[in-house]
């Protein structure tokens, strides 16, 4: 034999085993199949550094730590160290690995070897026969998530034959290829639908605990905004009864001692609201350093600066932008196309046909096994019909759920209008009245200023002086309460529209 067909012979069957496995490697997406649905829905992720508790984080002593927040810097603090956010996440992040598990393990690529050693022997009257067969294979198998099946390899198999021993490469292949929507491939992406639908669960309980977990630290901020201006106001009120206390020396012209005692029993039950104001206000600092995640050793600075993301925006631009960007949306339609598409499989599913492929080659050897060669090749088609029955009930399964997320998304839509309809309109009106009170709050000041001049004079009792600077807190307080509301009302805002999410991405981009 020529030593140039020799070498290139030898080049082959060494090239060979790369030939076949390349396109199984390239057949392979290295993106994982959660990867490409998260790519849908854009959800921010928290921040891992705070995955693990602080030590101490119990305890209450004062370490000279100060957290200063504004809305803005309490929705990022609070999602990053919340532990329901982390928690509903790494629920999401353990479905989405369910998920990939499912569709990888049947879309894999399996390489292996396999060695394979025979002995027999056959006796005659006159003879003993006895072989050896030896055989060493490198194959790949490669499964596609349609069913498609693949197997190649290649190997060296050595055949004894007494004292002859002969040495052969061989190859061989074999496809099975479904030409047709078979009953396999329906019921694979009806599984996979249905995986794909736990996912999107997981998804919507972190969506969800995102939304009710910021907008409950932010209900938890106004409030301690709100015990905090109480405080300040009572505070006042103390000082104006005291003040009271040091005008009645300068009375001598009647006996008011029976009105220093009504006085100073309204000092003391003031006081005493003053102590229980802030004990509550203690309870409702360490409760929104939970809903933030701090550890209770933490100080924290509250700093109350204008926070509406809404302000020019009118109903019809927030309602079409939140449809437009509300995460849950997203991933019910996301569900919805999956049942079409599990719909359109199981109307066209009736017969399974698929296509059978195989072949074998062995090429020249050693040995006995010295200029032999042989190939063989074999195809045909597997044609099954799939019991109505099975279709039936997967076209009615596809139906219910392509009718339940369509039903699903407009029950979202309609919450999304009525949830920022009512805080545009309490914005609105609220906004208004507390305007027009805090116009009108010099009036109880001087009032109450008035007053006291007047009960100096002797021409106003001790109870309507009181009464007119208890009217001055009930004024204060109700402005105090509608600062609250609109607060609260934005807060709303921001969990019905998603803002809460896009507030995210920028504070996490700047």
């Amino acid at each position: 034999m020529d030593p140039m067909t020799k070498r290139t012979r030898s080049s082959l069957r060494f090239r060979l085993p790369y030939l076949l496995v390349f396109p199984c490697v390239a057949a392979c997406d290295s993106t994982l199949p959660s990867a490409r649905l998260r790519s849908e829905v854009r959800l921010p992720v928290p921040n891992r550094t705070h995955e693990m508790p602080e030590p101490g984080r119990l305890s209450r002593e004062d370490r000279g730590e100060v957290q200063r927040l504004t809305p803005i810097t309490l929705i990022r603090t609070a999602f990053d160290r919340q532990p329901d956010i982390k928690s509903s996440y790494q629920r999401f992040k353990s479905e989405e690995a369910r998920y990939d598990f499912f569709v990888v393990s049947r879309d894999s690529l399996t390489p292996r070897v396999t060695s394979s050693n025979t002995y027999s022997e056959e006796r005659g009257d006159e003879t003993v026969n006895r072989h050896r067969d030896h055989a060493l294979e490198l194959a790949v198998e490669k499964q596609f998530f349609d069913t498609t099946e693949l197997d190649m390899g290649v190997g060296l198999r050595a055949d004894a034959e007494n004292e002859a021993i002969g040495y052969r490469p061989f190859a061989s292949a074999r496809l099975r290829y479904p030409l047709w929507v078979s009953r396999r491939k329906l019921e694979r992406t009806s599984e996979e639908i249905f995986r794909r639908n736990e996912l999107n669960d997981a998804q919507l309980g972190y969506i969800e605990q995102v939304r009710h977990r910021l907008q409950r630290s932010l209900f938890s901020f106004y409030r301690v905004i709100d015990l905090q201006r109480e405080l300040v106001h009572r505070s006042a009120w103390r000082d104006d009864i005291l003040g009271i206390l040091e005008r009645l020396d300068a009375v001598a012209d009647r006996n008011v001692s029976t009105d220093r005692s009504r006085i100073e029993a309204e000092l003391t039950s003031i006081l005493a609201q003053i102590r229980e104001n802030n004990g509550w206000l203690e309870i409702q600092r360490e409760r929104l350093k939970a809903a933030c995640g701090l550890p209770f050793h933490t100080k924290i600075e509250l700093v109350n600066g204008p926070f509406n993301p809404f302000a020019d925006d009118t109903h019809e631009e927030l309602l079409q932008l939140s449809i437009e960007t509300d995460p849950e949306i997203a991933t019910l339609r996301n569900e919805e196309r999956n049942a079409q598409v599990q719909l359109d499989l199981a109307r066209r599913g009736r017969w399974d046909v698929a296509l059978l492929l195989s072949g074998n080659s062995s090429l020249e050897g050693a040995g006995e096994a010295e200029g032999e060669s042989g190939w063989s090749a074999s195809f045909g088609i597997d044609v099954s019909a799939v019991d109505p029955r099975v279709t039936e009930s997967l076209i009615r399964q596809a139906e219910a759920r392509i009718e339940r997320f369509r039903q699903a998304i407009v029950a979202r839509e309609d919450d999304i209008f009525v949830e920022t309809l009512e805080p545009i309109v309490r914005l609105d009106t609220v906004s208004k009245s507390r305007d027009e009170l805090m116009g009108n709050l010099p009036r109880y000041q001087d009032d109450f200023r008035t007053g006291l001049d007047e009960y100096v004079a002797g021409t106003l009792n001790v109870d309507d002086l009181l009464k007119r600077r208890e009217d001055l807190y009930g004024q204060q307080q109700e402005i105090s309460r509608l600062t609250f509301l609109l607060g609260a009302n934005v807060a709303e805002l921001c969990s019905a529209t998603g803002k809460f999410f896009e507030l995210l991405e920028d504070t996490n981009g700047s």
